[in-house]
């Protein structure tokens, strides 16, 4: 990957050479001035001995300038480029990154909280735009909340011996009560609460999270599942769970596929049941990711009841299903007074596999019919609705990959089902059915919706505009 690594050096009462003059010169030597920077500053090219000064400097670890800032192009500090590079300093030149080793970011500061914003020099204007909307989100007391845990960071050590534990304690409290007193300026009572914490007997406990990833758009997932996902130890994830969200999970957490294929089933529900309850009995935290909804054909109940069982502390955070999300990305809407009254939700194989299934209850015309694990046997299953009472005229969609840019739409007629199923494949993502009058509105609401995101996805100040 070709991309700068962030990292945050220490310049305070070190030497940094800051060269040039002008606005971009006096914002870098506010910017050193506020972190204690010991800083030299030629406004014009220098003479022999400001060099030889430097270069003195520079033969010993402890005075060796640690940083030089070119805040202007022109030709006397161009012509220090070799000299620069022969010195072997670390260089950043303001607005020319062909000519630096590194980028000063636009910077959201809270005290010892510090955010970098990088675009590797491309694009300061975009990484400020940035800037601008984290400064919104983050509270001005944060910088309290910093201050409390490195004070109290060399003692919470010297209880808790494990890493994985002493990120459970400093999760709990910091986003709790702890946490909040620090925030609002109540370092006593901060103080308290944590001190009866760490003087209580101190066990690791493990949770487990089963959190619905949604259909697929990494934007949809909502922000308790992505708290528990960054925060988990372990994630066992799903086959629907698209890259886009696995990507945000913390980079040390341990993965593990458990997902089902067609026809191949590594992980038996039963072994994830069992690996859940171990996981959880080690102490750590655990992100069960599924797609879509975890309670909603997504076996989570299972789980949840193997987990409270075991006395494995449990929550349940919703995804927005694949089924509202598809309809809202493809002007499918599931109800509509005209045409569809109420919605169904089934899966495809169960309902075929059952002999109690009443498909005269499920072949109403005024019903949208949403079927999960549907497309591999759809011919049957229009045959069996065709049979229960539906015309052949009865209008389906087939969605594959629904909201990611892989999102394929293809409509049909009940009659006709294999000539629309015969332009998909399986192996390409997963397939939601949709049967009923409704498919047809996406004829007036598919374009629309389409131009919408469209213009949101493509373009990049969308979001920033919003601020």
């Amino acid at each position: 990957m070709n991309a700068p690594l962030p990292f945050q050096l220490q310049i305070s009462s070190r030497p940094v050479l800051l060269i040039g003059t002008g606005e971009a010169a006096e914002a870098k030597a506010r910017l050193l001035q506020e972190r204690d920077a010991n800083i030299t500053h030629w406004h014009t090219a220098p003479s022999e001995d400001e060099r030889a000064r430097v270069e003195q400097c520079n033969r010993d670890p402890q005075t060796r300038y640690v940083l030089v800032v070119v805040a202007e192009v022109n030709a006397w500090t161009e012509a220090l480029m070799p000299w620069i590079e022969s010195e072997r300093m670390l260089v950043n030149v303001v607005d020319a990154p062909q000519l630096s080793q590194g980028f000063i970011p636009a910077i959201v500061s809270r005290g010892r909280i510090q955010i970098g914003i990088g675009t590797g020099g491309s694009s300061p204007v975009l990484a400020r735009f940035v800037r601008t909307r984290l400064e919104q989100a983050l509270p001005q007391g944060l910088e309290r909340l910093a201050e409390f845990a490195d004070r109290w960071q060399l003692r919470v050590r010297q209880v808790i011996d494990t890493v994985s534990t002493r990120r459970q304690f400093w999760e709990r409290h910091l986003s709790g009560p702890a946490g909040q007193a620090a925030l609002s300026n109540e370092p006593a009572l901060a103080d308290s609460i944590l001190t009866a914490a760490l003087d209580s007997e101190h066990k690791p406990q493990g949770r487990v999270t089963l959190v619905g990833a949604g259909p697929g758009d990494a934007s949809l997932l909502t922000l308790k599942g992505l708290q528990r996902l960054q925060e988990a130890d372990v994630v066992l994830y799903d086959k629907l769970v698209s890259p886009e969200v696995l990507s945000l999970a913390r980079r040390d957490a341990q993965m593990e596929d458990v997902g089902k294929r067609r026809g191949h089933c590594p992980t038996p529900q039963d072994r994830i049941n069992e690996r859940l309850v171990e996981l959880g009995g080690q102490g750590l935290t655990v992100c069960r990711l599924k797609g879509g909804d975890p309670y909603l054909f997504g076996r989570g109940g299972e789980e949840a009841l193997a987990l409270v069982q075991a006395g494995i502390p449990v929550e349940v955070v919703p995804g927005i299903t694949t089924a509202s999300a598809t309809a809202a990305a493809t002007g499918i809407p599931l109800t509509h007074r005209r045409v569809a009254r109420s919605v169904r939700f089934i899966t495809g194989h169960l309902a075929l596999q059952q002999a109690e299934t009443d498909w005269q209850a499920i072949a109403l015309k005024q019903e949208t019919l949403v079927i999960y694990m549907g497309f591999t046997h759809l011919k049957a299953i229009a045959q069996r609705l065709l049979e229960a009472g539906l015309t052949a005229a009865t209008p389906f969609a087939l969605i594959q990959n629904a909201t990611t840019p892989r999102q394929r739409v293809v409509h049909g007629q009940l009659g006709h089902a294999e000539v629309a199923a015969g332009k998909l494949c399986l192996e390409a993502g997963p397939i939601l059915v949709i049967i009923g009058e409704v498919t047809g509105l996406a004829k007036e609401l598919g374009p629309e919706a389409s131009a919408v995101l469209k213009t949101q996805q493509t373009n990049p100040l969308y979001w920033l505009q919003s601020a």
